[in-house]
């Protein structure tokens, strides 16, 4: 038993130290910002266009684009801008009328 502290003590004496310098603790808050702006893209682009449907509420994105007359998600501005019921809004539109001869 004293033989194996012996050793361990050998084998933790013979190892290297690390030394780290400034730039060594800026990974976490790069891995971090990635992160950050990776969820932000996904966010965006995936799931604000293709997983929304007209018929959903406005997100967040919309409601902040109509301030500045963008158009930043799966419904029209001028809805947007509009506001209210969001089934309300699409029921006068035309594209969403059936016409029979």
């Amino acid at each position: 038993m004293i033989e194996n502290l012996k050793n361990t003590a050998t084998v933790w004496s013979l190892m290297a130290k690390q030394d780290f310098e400034v730039i060594d603790y800026f990974g976490p808050v790069v891995v971090a910002a990635i992160f950050g702006v990776t969820l932000f893209l996904i966010s965006f682009f995936i799931i604000n266009f293709f997983c929304i449907s007209k018929y959903d509420d406005f997100t967040q994105f919309e409601k902040f684009g109509a301030k500045h007359n963008w158009r930043m998600g799966p419904h029209r501005l001028h809805i947007v801008k509009k506001g209210g019921f969001i089934g309300d809004a699409y029921d006068d539109e035309e594209e969403d009328r059936v016409f029979f001869p």
